[in-house]
């Protein structure tokens, strides 16, 4: 009797050298994700994150399933909290599944950035200056040091941003 073969799934990797080859491989990673997204990032600010058409990807992300994590780290937290108000809302209204740290004062000089979806396909960016990097679709083996940096980033990175505003 034949065995049967699962087909495989459509791998690809690509390079990127400018501003809107980077946007176009976001906007392909981001709905990969079905399970986790992770994102390392100096400020956010490059990602848009905040517009309307990745905040729906966000949300659709995060309304898929009970299981879903976003967890993101940045160096600096003030675009964030100053430029992003729709993300903000994103973090008050999923906070149990959404998370944002920050780098210790020690890491802030990591220049390179990533954004992970479920530990599979990913988009990074060797040095903040610069908008070049590449975009792997469905390579686990390729994405796995990146996945697993980003779980030690994750461990040093302290609470950033929250959902609740304090004050008196």
């Amino acid at each position: 009797m034949k065995e049967a073969r699962l087909p495989m799934p459509n791998t690809s990797q690509e390079t990127f050298d400018t501003r809107a080859a980077y946007q176009q491989a976001i906007n392909t990673v981001l709905p990969a994700a079905t399970k986790e997204l992770c994102i390392f990032d100096a400020n956010i600010e490059n990602l848009e994150l905040d517009s309307r058409v990745r905040s729906d990807m966000i949300t659709a992300f995060l309304t898929g399933g009970p299981d879903r994590s976003l967890r993101v780290i940045l160096h600096d937290l003030d675009h964030l909290t100053r430029y992003s108000p729709r993300l903000m809302g994103l973090l008050k209204r999923y906070s149990h599944c959404f998370s944002i740290r920050q780098t210790p004062e020690s890491l802030r000089s990591i220049a390179d950035s990533f954004v992970l979806a479920d530990s599979a396909s990913g988009v990074i960016r060797f040095h903040a200056d610069h908008f070049r990097g590449k975009m792997l679709l469905n390579m686990p083996l390729e994405i796995h040091d990146w996945h697993q940096r980003f779980e030690n980033l994750w461990l040093e990175a302290v609470p950033g941003a929250t959902a609740t505003h304090l004050g008196l």
